[in-house]
């Protein structure tokens, strides 16, 4: 589940880095912890660069290590989980649609591949936000590095800065923030629109230094990070009551992408039936549903949900039409 291993076995004076590839070939999920009587800020940094969770200078205390120990997990974890929930969901569901303004969304996403432009994603919720910021990721020269998402509306005004930068503990143990785990990746800021004034002011400073430091830590800490944000809400709204630092959101926004909502779109309605139809059954391992595209409370209904309200009414369906002969959805959208 995790192992330990000392810079220097039996074999040489590096074969423990050695063993830490190894164990990162085999499988990269078990957190290895690197110790040394003999460390210097070199091997540290090659072993943390080579997968390592964390290199601790021998002597070190019982207490210390645990904590070291206890963090891995935890960390080992989330990794474990993420990779679950982005293989079921993210990884399997495609940008889909012909209307025009989602065609121009789709060749704005190819040209920002080879670019490292800043981008702001707008849009009512549920127009797929996160999935435009995935794709934009996915397709970029930083795929094979994290993306990591911070969700703004779900944290707790006290841990915004200990969320984003992380935290340095007497101890001499560090708890790692967002912006250190996204580095060299990309960071979606979800909802931008509830960071706190005084966070934004932060997040402004590393936008501009390409550095910070962590609660509690003397030390800056250099990062290379694409930002994307998101929002269901008007910024400029926002800034015009004192709600958003407009120097904030000019250096978010440099390229701006708006989803349009479902209502706007529904010729577009027949081919997402269609596509989450065929996913969904493959997801829950049941047979297509059969339903009626040219359905026309499909297209009057208000989908105030946009995408995700239909994604989640297909879903029902198709678990629900499970042995079943037949399936009213306009008595399901009814329900709604």
């Amino acid at each position: 589940s995790l192992a330990i291993i000392d810079i220097k076995l039996d074999k040489g004076e590096r074969d423990g880095i050695e063993l830490l590839k190894l164990i990162n070939k085999l499988d990269k999920t078990i957190p290895v912890i690197m110790i040394s009587g003999h460390a210097n800020v070199q091997l540290a940094v090659e072993a943390i660069r080579l997968g390592a969770y964390e290199f601790v200078e021998k002597p070190f205390s019982a207490e210390k290590l645990l904590n070291y120990v206890s963090r891995a997990f935890e960390s080992s974890d989330l990794k474990k989980e993420k990779e679950i929930i982005e293989k079921k969901l993210f990884h399997s569901f495609e940008f889909i649609g012909e209307n025009i303004e989602i065609i121009k969304i789709k060749k704005t996403i190819e040209k920002l591949s080879s670019a490292e432009s800043r981008v702001l994603i707008t849009g009512q919720t549920g127009t797929g936000k996160e999935l435009v910021a995935r794709k934009i990721h996915k397709s970029s020269l930083r795929s094979k590095f994290p993306f990591i998402v911070l969700n703004s509306a779900l944290l707790e005004l006290s841990r915004y800065e200990k969320e984003l930068f992380g935290e340095e503990f007497e101890d001499g143990t560090i708890s790692y923030g967002i912006l250190e785990r996204a580095n060299k990746g990309t960071l979606l800021i979800d909802e931008v629109s509830e960071i706190p004034l005084k966070t934004q002011a932060n997040i402004l400073r590393v936008l501009i230094d390409q550095k910070f430091k962590r609660v509690n830590g003397a030390k800056y800490i250099d990062v290379n990070i694409r930002i994307i944000s998101s929002t269901a809400k008007n910024l400029l709204e926002l800034i015009d009551g004192n709600k958003f630092r407009e120097d904030l959101y000019h250096r978010l926004n440099v390229v701006p992408i708006n989803l349009p909502p479902l209502s706007t779109r529904t010729e577009d309605i027949p081919l997402l039936i269609n596509y989450f139809k065929k996913k969904l059954a493959e997801i829950n391992g049941v047979p297509e549903a059969d339903i009626d595209v040219n359905n026309d409370q499909l297209f009057t209904y208000n989908w105030k949900g946009n995408i995700r309200e239909l994604r989640n009414l297909i879903e029902r369906v198709t678990i629900l039409s499970v042995n079943e002969t037949s399936i009213n959805v306009n008595k399901l959208l009814n329900e709604i």
